[in-house]
Formats: structure tokens, C-alpha cells, sequence
């Protein structure tokens, strides 16, 4: 978990192989825009963590590869329950403008509060003005963090057991999903 949160390119390649898997390294790299050696690298990286594994199964003479979810616990003042979607936030940080100007100005350390406060308002509990007030940041900055958020956990939600229970009643619009970093293969 904490390789992945160290280093977001390695997070945004397994956050691609595991909204894609089974899929080929080729095929995450042309999605993710890495080279054919990084992409490599990233996926040697995964097998060693024990995250991602490649299967004696191919598609057009390259070997598929699947990756499952990881989650683990993050303890400071509370404790925050770390999943692949927070994973997957971390690694967009070096594709989407609005989240690294959030890291620029707050740390990397905001962005999982930033996740976990974005859920209550997906659950229709809460408005984007009130994610801001309860981060303590200027309701634009909330406002363009939970639109960032929100497009990722669209996508990463049905891989991620740790929001297994949770129900969005907030729709996303598919426009917002294609515009986000991540992309299913299959739609």
C-alpha cells in the first residue's frame, strides 16, 4: 500500500489494471500514456508487491494480467480504511490539474480526507460547499477536488470492497466519467 501511495504513475498503471483485468500490459500503457518499459517495470513491481499477477492466458500474443483490490488502514488522528480508490485518487495526482493543485496547496496527506469527504455527499448527505467547510478549504477548491474525486470513484467503486456498502444516490454523468483518468476498456 504504501509503494502504491508513494508513487503515483505506479498507482494510476495498477489503478488501470484493476478496473481493466484481466488485460494486457500493452494495452494499460496506451491507456495510461507510459512507455513499453515503464509499463513493464510497473507491472514486475506489481507482481513483487503481490498485487497484480500475470495469467497463463493471452489476448492477441501478449499475456493478460489481473490485479486485485489492496486495502489497508491508515492511522494518524483517526483512522481512515485505504482502498483502491484512494489509490487510485493518489495516482491521478500527476494527470489531473485539480487534484495536483489541491496537493500543491494542501499536502498529499489531504487527499484521503478529501475521498472520505466526498462520499457523504455522493450519498446525497452532504453539498459540495459542505465538503469544503469540512476540509477547511475555500468552497472552490471543494468544489473542483469532489468533481476530480467523484469521476475517479465512478469508476473504481465496483473494484474497491472497502465501498462495497455504500449506495451513491448523486448520478455522474457519463461525460464527467470519460473526462476523468481512468477509463474502462469495455465501454
Amino acid at each position: 500500500m504504501q509503494e502504491l501511495l508513494g508513487t503515483p504513475d505506479l498507482a494510476r498503471f495498477y489503478t488501470d489494471l484493476l478496473i481493466n483485468s484481466p488485460t494486457t500490459v500493452t494495452a494499460a500503457r496506451e491507456r495510461q500514456g507510459f512507455s513499453k518499459s515503464t509499463a513493464y517495470k510497473y507491472a514486475n513491481t506489481l507482481a513483487e508487491l503481490g498485487v497484480a499477477e500475470e495469467l497463463d492466458e493471452y489476448e492477441d500474443g501478449s499475456s493478460l494480467w489481473r490485479a486485485d483490490p489492496v486495502s489497508g488502514d491508515w492511522t494518524d488522528e483517526i483512522t481512515l480504511e485505504l482502498g483502491p480508490a484512494i489509490i487510485a485518487v493518489y495516482g491521478a495526482t500527476s494527470v489531473d490539474d485539480d487534484l495536483e493543485l489541491f496537493v500543491d496547496r494542501h499536502g498529499k496527506a489531504a487527499l484521503a480526507p478529501a475521498v472520505m469527504a466526498t462520499l457523504p455527499y455522493l450519498q446525497g448527505e452532504t453539498t459540495r460547499r459542505g465538503v469544503a467547510d469540512e476540509l477547511g478549504i475555500p468552497a472552490v477548491e471543494g468544489i473542483a477536488v469532489t468533481q476530480a474525486i467523484e469521476r475517479i470513484i465512478a469508476v473504481v467503486k465496483s473494484h474497491d470492497p472497502t465501498l462495497s456498502d455504500i449506495t451513491f444516490e448523486v448520478d455522474i454523468h457519463d461525460r464527467a466519467i470519460e473526462q476523468g483518468s481512468y477509463q474502462r476498456a469495455d465501454e
